[in-house]
């Protein structure tokens, strides 16, 4: 079996289903929301997008098998615009497949296309149904006729007790369930997060994964739950000081502050509800070191620009 080349900045939803060493489990993961039964994990041609060749463009997890290609992604926050960035990453998908194909979009003849399956996985802590699908066309300004253009995103539930003929389909999915349950449990408690991870290999939950990659995953956890609190808080003094300080100090001073964490510019943007253009006009005026960012001098910046 091949290593697993883990890269620090990944998810370990990424991370176990997007690795070519684990591939066994997307198959499993593939069959259990289509229903098919392929056996062969060497079938599965692993296409995920990385950020370093696609303009920052990053995907969870995406491949083809059989003339089907599926792209997975992974929330832990409720997100509306999940279709657009679905449809974002699957263009890019196209084009990708397309290159490595050598096929020219400027022949008379049509070029046949892998069709398309876009399912993102919530475990958020936010009350969701079981299973929704968030459309495309609720996005559009103006209305268009029902089905002229549409992209839709599925969104399962997979918090521990929902969705469960999909996670017995796919155990690899429950063990995941299993695992975000226990942390959150335990860290309510005040536990470490060391204590979970040592109940799941008690208990047999990704146990095999865990053992190998114990130290790497815990670092990851540490990384998705350190960086989830820090946005929560930036998020509350956001609004804090948006009364006390006014609208535009407050956005500068939290992205300073969100860039000097280490946040990209698509989250802020992302969480604070802002347009990406606006959320980069602001980083270009705060300059390389937002540690020392004048928000007083930023604003007066934005305030010529426009």
């Amino acid at each position: 079996m091949a290593e697993a080349n883990i890269k620090h900045k990944d998810r370990v939803f990424r991370m176990l289903f997007g690795y070519e060493k684990y591939k066994e489990n997307l198959l499993e993961l593939f069959n259990a929301l289509n229903d098919t039964a392929y056996t062969n994990p060497d079938d599965l041609e692993i296409n995920t997008l990385d950020d370093v060749f696609y303009m920052k463009m990053k995907n969870d997890v995406s491949c083809i098998i059989d003339n089907r290609i599926a792209i997975y992604e992974h929330q832990s926050t409720w997100n509306y615009n999940m279709p657009l960035r679905g449809f974002r990453y699957t263009a890019e998908l196209y084009n990708k497949f397309i290159m490595e194909n050598d096929l020219d979009v400027y022949r008379r003849k049509m070029i046949k296309l892998p069709t398309p399956q876009y399912v993102v996985f919530y475990n958020g802590t936010e009350r969701r149904a079981e299973k929704e699908i968030l459309r495309l066309s609720d996005s559009f300004i103006m209305p268009c006729s029902e089905g002229e253009y549409e992209w839709t995103a599925t969104v399962y539930n997979i918090n521990d007790g929902h969705n469960k003929d999909l996670m017995n389909k796919c155990k690899i999915m429950q063990e995941y369930a299993t695992m975000v349950a226990k942390i959150r449990e335990f860290r309510q408690k005040g536990c470490d997060l060391d204590m979970a991870i040592e109940y799941c290999l008690l208990h047999d939950v990704l146990k095999e994964f865990l053992l190998e990659h114990k130290s790497e995953v815990a670092d990851m956890l540490r990384m998705e739950y350190d960086e989830a609190r820090t946005m929560n808080h930036l998020k509350e003094d956001y609004y804090e000081e948006g009364v006390k300080d006014g609208a535009m100090k407050a956005k500068v001073s939290l992205i300073c502050r969100n860039l000097s964490a280490g946040i990209t510019a698509e989250q802020i943007a992302e969480f604070m509800g802002e347009d990406i253009s606006f959320v980069r006009k602001v980083c270009d005026a705060i300059g390389d070191n937002p540690s020392e960012c004048d928000v007083d001098e930023v604003v007066r910046k934005l305030s010529k620009i426009e």
